[in-house]
């Protein structure tokens, strides 16, 4: 009966210090971790942008439909999205190649700025508005 009772003492006391002693690994872990997000703090407004640019897009896309003449534009616009949603997604990764997509990005926003603003309607101006800051706001990265 003694004998029970210390195999449940060691395994208690071992399974206590196992539940408050840290192990190293973990800490080095968070450790990256916070670098990581440390480096994403850099391209938070970019992100942002980038993801009003696409929302924009979506919505200047449904008046492009409607509209034979805004062929360009339309296509412009699916490229944007395309672009802006590569850019973020290589931006949330901390890839290396985060500024080139984002140099990418910039190109493409601003052709579709200068294509939306062609048209005299208050979506398409507000949308251009849209591209022209998510194209500086990526040249910036882009200039890292």
């Amino acid at each position: 009966m003694k004998k029970i009772i210390l195999v449940f003492a060691g395994i208690g006391i071992i399974t206590l210090t196992a539940i408050t002693i840290k192990p190293s690994w973990t800490s080095d872990k968070s450790i990256a971790t916070s670098k990581a997000e440390m480096n994403i703090e850099k391209y938070k407004a970019c992100i942002e942008a980038c993801n009003t640019c696409i929302n924009s897009c979506k919505k200047v896309g449904h008046i492009c439909n409607k509209n034979d003449t805004m062929a360009h534009c339309k296509k412009l616009g699916k490229e944007c999205i395309t672009a802006c949603t590569y850019a973020v997604g290589f931006m949330n990764a901390n890839s290396i190649l985060a500024k080139k997509k984002c140099l990418e990005c910039a190109k493409v926003c601003e052709q579709h700025a200068s294509e939306c603003e062609k048209f005299n309607l208050p979506n398409c101006k507000k949308h251009a508005r849209d591209c022209r800051k998510t194209a500086k706001l990526c040249s910036d990265v882009a200039k890292l």
